[in-house]
């Protein structure tokens, strides 16, 4: 019995597994998923920007925790993002970015919620 290999070709031994080139990259399904089928991707930009940033402060407040005046600031603040975040999320298209905005204004609310009843303070 003869092996026939050719060591230009990279070593897979999933078993089944379909080794053709694809055709479409990243960037191409990227871009579908921002376009939604026909939507505009404002909605999802503007949500990627609070995501952007609210994360610094809530990383901020948890090195340096501060006075109670200034973590009802940041809860007013939290609580409003993840408002503003569920209004938005009826404009993105379902996927993997509209479950990862879900969780984040699930997660600021949250916060939001704990810093008012001083579990940080």
């Amino acid at each position: 019995m003869k092996i026939f290999w050719d060591p230009r070709l990279p070593l897979d031994f999933t078993p089944g597994r379909d080794t053709r080139k694809v055709e479409k990259g990243f960037e191409a399904h990227l871009r579908e998923a921002l376009e939604g089928a026909g939507k505009s991707p404002e909605p999802l930009s503007r949500a990627l920007d609070l995501v952007e940033e609210v994360l610094p402060l809530i990383e901020k407040f948890a090195e340096d925790p501060v006075s109670r005046t200034r973590a009802e600031t940041l809860a007013d603040l939290l609580e409003e993002r993840a408002r503003e975040l569920e209004s938005l999320l009826r404009e993105i298209p379902q996927g993997p970015l509209h479950r990862t905005i879900s969780e984040a204004a699930l997660f600021f609310g949250v916060e939001a919620e704990k810093l008012r009843r001083g579990f940080y303070t």
